[in-house]
């Protein structure tokens, strides 16, 4: 999806919640609350990564949404054992 003028909106999806940005450049942290806003995932959007096609995202790794537009999230704090 090329948008020639440079402007949004920009889709992109996060857990498979359809999500857009008027921005084509976000941080990873800036999508991760983004989806945490609209309910892609619970808890604090700092403890997760975001994994694209491209790669594994740190908090401030900047992302160019018409390279890479479908995430999930790893949580990157230690999950407890029953």
């Amino acid at each position: 999806m090329a948008h020639a003028d440079g402007k949004g909106p920009f889709s992109f999806k996060v857990n498979g919640v359809d999500l857009d940005s008027s921005s084509r450049f976000l941080s990873a942290l800036e999508i991760l609350e983004i989806g945490k806003k609209h309910g892609a995932m619970p808890g604090d959007p700092k403890n997760y990564l975001l994994q694209g096609d491209k790669g594994r995202y740190g908090l401030d790794d900047k992302i160019d949404l018409e390279e890479d537009n479908v995430f999930i999230t790893v949580p990157n704090t230690p999950t407890p054992v029953a």
